[in-house]
């Protein structure tokens, strides 16, 4: 009986939600992601090792709201793997984050090289984290990733627009960014260790700081008068 329900549980489409990482105190280590609400309806925040899902549209606020994650998975010291999976990830924002110098982009040509990639990035142990854009993502390749990164201790985050997955998909988070004219809600379709919530109320993940662009501005300007008194 006992080898039987070994190879159950072993299935790629069979989760396992209470299957987690612990700390020396017992508790489940999990990375808070600095919003209130989303932080209790999650039960503390992400699993810090295994696969979460985020349904969004690139550009949408998703890395503002991964933001607090992925400072404290940089704690480690190790890589942050970032497939893009032919987008393109804006170098500016990146080399203003405190873990740039951790951060590889690793440009692929494909989904199954995108995913490849990701296996064998987990299973080096030299990266903390992995994020990955994909057009879709099957749940027996979601619960490949979670398996695989809960064995090596790493945390990857699919970002995908998850119209084509009807279900919640085998992995610690699946959750869903939108937004109407005044508000950004997060809708989770699957949490381990809580119950689904709809209509998540976050504060508003964008626009970005725009201080990068006004600094800009103002060394321009005052470049520009310079030049102007110096011709007068």
């Amino acid at each position: 009986m006992s080898a039987s329900i070994s190879s159950l549980v072993k299935h790629p489409l069979v989760f396992r939600g209470r299957d987690h990482r612990h700390s020396a105190d017992g508790n489940e280590v999990r990375l808070p992601f600095g919003q209130a609400s989303l932080d209790k309806a999650c039960a503390g925040g992400v699993p810090a090792a295994g696969a979460m899902s985020i349904r969004a549209l690139a550009g949408q606020g998703e890395l503002q709201l991964l933001n607090n994650v992925l400072l404290q998975k940089a704690g480690t010291q190790k890589r942050i793997i970032w497939l893009p999976n032919r987008l393109h990830l804006n170098p500016n924002w990146l080399s203003q984050t405190p873990y740039q110098q951790q951060s590889w982009v690793i440009n692929t040509t494909n989904e199954a090289d995108a995913l490849w990639a990701c296996e064998q990035a987990i299973r080096s142990q030299a990266c903390c984290c992995v994020v990955m854009y994909l057009a879709q993502i099957e749940p027996k390749a979601a619960r490949r990733l979670q398996v695989l990164a809960r064995q090596y201790d790493c945390l990857v985050v699919l970002v995908h627009p998850g119209n084509r997955i009807p279900g919640a998909l085998p992995v610690n988070i699946d959750m869903e960014l939108s937004c109407d004219a005044r508000q950004w809600f997060v809708h989770l379709h699957r949490v381990s260790g809580a119950w689904p919530q709809q209509h998540i109320a976050i504060e508003h993940p964008l626009p970005a700081s725009n201080s990068a662009i006004i600094n800009a501005f103002r060394q321009y300007s005052n470049s520009a008068a310079t030049a102007i008194h110096e011709v007068s």
